[in-house]
């Protein structure tokens, strides 16, 4: 079939049903909103079997509905409707919610129902709960209305009963931290990541807060900030203290930080610094950027980096974590990243926000390669990365400096560089892929600007497995896996013929030699007279629509394109 999105933007799960509809066969193009009559022409230019809109936030005009079989993926149960569907639920504390597929109509989320999906609520923020109950569940509906609508069987129903649920403004985000408890913080930040963040006061100024977690043992004067660690800050609630790890402050033009760099001198003067290393172990919850866990002669190394970006001092905290394991008794150190991502690279944020981008971008992809060296030096134990969640640029090429690479099934993956004003990488992604693929592919995956599959990952060999519908699911099975393999003697056979690869690799090309070449073509991108990733970083974190659809994403727009 010929399946055109509409988005605002090719998010996570635009991307997961782009590849799960073009593995299958199908041939999807995208385009994004820029403007309504862009829409129409793209119909008309493209001619499409099916219209279907992932995530869009203006309705669809009625010249592209009318003509073409239009559906909608709203982010909450049949009958609800608005356009702050998540957010409503995590702040209500509904127990049950779910995602449904349907037909475009003249009233906003009214029109009729091919499929939809119900599943039990966590407590998580709204991106998290997004990323995965919603896109599983979206996933799921589309490809039950498609094969449907292929076997001319539809299932259609209209909606009965309707709930309007207007937009959430900041009159129930709100923090005031006089009045709120713990549990209220936590559910008004958790409803508004990663937009459009929770508004509260601090000091004289008034900031938006994203990713909280909870404190169980520092306790204050309500609104008092009690301690910071790892460049997050704890604040005290009524009953209680939250753990805020990003910020941005209320005025034109901010961008999301970790929230010591956002907040003045005069708040955190003499704020506690608190230290707590990965290997510690605390009894009490509390916020924990880096986690360390040893079981059966296994060390898990869990990073909660948001969003999956990663600035220098998070790669180098996560250095200092790797470190520690290889000095520890065990037989294989496991990359863990967190539920939602693996990891995305290099912060383009902190980035931005430096004094010269240049000059952090530089120390950036330096402390990223400092890291993938350690691990590829490890060779007196197994090394894995288990891909929880999506993973993108220097993130993918993180993962493949491990011995083995396992991802979750449904997890979408970017290796390729180029959609950020065409960097050219480092990570030792020129060692690590050709071992993989061979170069000829390799310089496919490089190319290529679309996402590609856990599943098909695999099948072109860049991981060695796939399993598991849930973080929670993939991270048992992978456990299993290597208390069977540890315990069996195919484990010290991988350990000598690793350590002897190494030996002959290092002699035919040595690892310095390849970070070297990498980094004269990132100097370049960072400091020549090409600024295309200059403006591609500003744009993406200033969080800019582009002025049309890029034609790698727009098949109807490329200029050879026929219908």
């Amino acid at each position: 079939m010929r399946i055109l999105f509409l988005c605002h933007r090719f998010n996570s799960l635009s991307q997961r049903l782009y590849c799960e509809l073009t593995e299958r066969g199908h041939e999807v193009s995208v385009e994004l909103d820029v403007h309504p009559d862009l829409m129409i022409e793209a119909v008309e230019l493209y001619k499409p079997d099916v219209v279907i809109a992932p995530f869009l936030k203006r309705m669809i005009p009625e010249e592209v509905w009318k003509r073409y079989l239009t559906l909608i993926i709203h982010p909450g149960p049949p009958g609800d409707r608005g356009p702050s569907a998540i957010d409503w639920a995590i702040l209500k504390g509904i127990s049950q919610w779910g995602v449904t597929l349907l037909e475009a109509s003249p009233e906003y989320d009214a029109g009729d129902v091919w499929a939809w999906r119900i599943f039990p609520m966590r407590r998580a923020r709204k991106s998290s709960i997004y990323r995965n109950e919603i896109t599983e569940g979206a996933v799921e509906c589309v490809l039950e209305a498609l094969e449907g609508f292929n076997n001319g069987k539809i299932h259609k129903k209209p909606q009965i009963q309707h709930e309007w649920n207007p937009y959430m403004e900041q009159t129930y985000r709100r923090i005031d931290w006089q009045r709120d408890r713990t549990q209220d913080v936590l559910k008004k930040v958790y409803a508004s990541d990663t937009q459009p963040g929770a508004l509260t006061l601090l000091g004289d100024d008034e900031y938006y807060l994203f990713n909280a977690y909870p404190e169980a043992e520092l306790k204050g004067s309500p609104g008092r900030i009690l301690a910071v660690r790892d460049e997050a800050i704890c604040i005290a609630t009524l009953d209680g203290a939250v753990w805020i790890t990003h910020m941005r402050k209320r005025e034109k033009g901010s961008i999301k930080l970790p929230a010591v760099r956002v907040l003045p001198f005069e708040l955190l003067k003499g704020v506690k610094e608190e230290s707590l290393k990965p290997w510690e172990s605390v009894d009490f919850e509390t916020y924990r950027e880096v986690v360390y866990q040893e079981e059966d002669h296994v060390a898990y190394i869990t990073f909660n980096f948001y969003n999956g970006a990663m600035s220098t001092e998070q790669c180098e905290r996560l250095l200092e974590a790797v470190r520690y394991a290889k000095k520890r008794p065990v037989k294989a150190i496991v990359l863990l990243g967190q539920e939602d991502f693996f990891s995305n690279g290099m912060n383009l944020n902190t980035i931005e926000a430096s004094e010269s981008p240049a000059d952090e971008s530089w120390r950036n992809i330096n402390a990223m390669d400092d890291l993938c060296e350690e691990i590829l030096r490890t060779t007196d134990k197994l090394t894995v990365a288990g891909m929880q969640g999506n993973a993108g640029a220097g993130g993918v090429f993180l993962a493949l400096t491990c011995d083995l690479v396992f991802a979750r099934e449904g997890v979408a993956l970017n290796p390729h560089y180029k959609n950020i004003g065409n960097l050219y990488g480092s990570e030792f992604w020129t060692y690590t892929l050709p071992k993989r693929v061979g170069w000829e592919r390799g310089k496919e995956i490089m190319e290529n600007r679309m996402p590609i599959s856990s599943k098909k990952a695999y099948q072109i060999g860049l991981i060695d497995g796939v399993f598991g519908k849930t973080p929670e699911e993939f991270k048992s099975k992978l456990k299993k896996w290597l208390y069977n393999f540890l315990s069996c003697g195919d484990y010290e056979v991988f350990i000598k013929r690793k350590k002897e690869e190494r030996v002959i690799d290092e002699m035919r090309k040595p690892l310095s030699a390849y970070r070297e070449e990498e980094l004269e073509k990132m100097k370049l991108n960072f400091y020549g007279f090409d600024t295309s990733y200059h403006i591609a970083r500003y744009y993406f974190v200033k969080r800019m629509l582009p002025f049309r659809t890029p034609p790698y994403l727009a098949i109807h727009r490329r200029l050879n394109f026929k219908s």
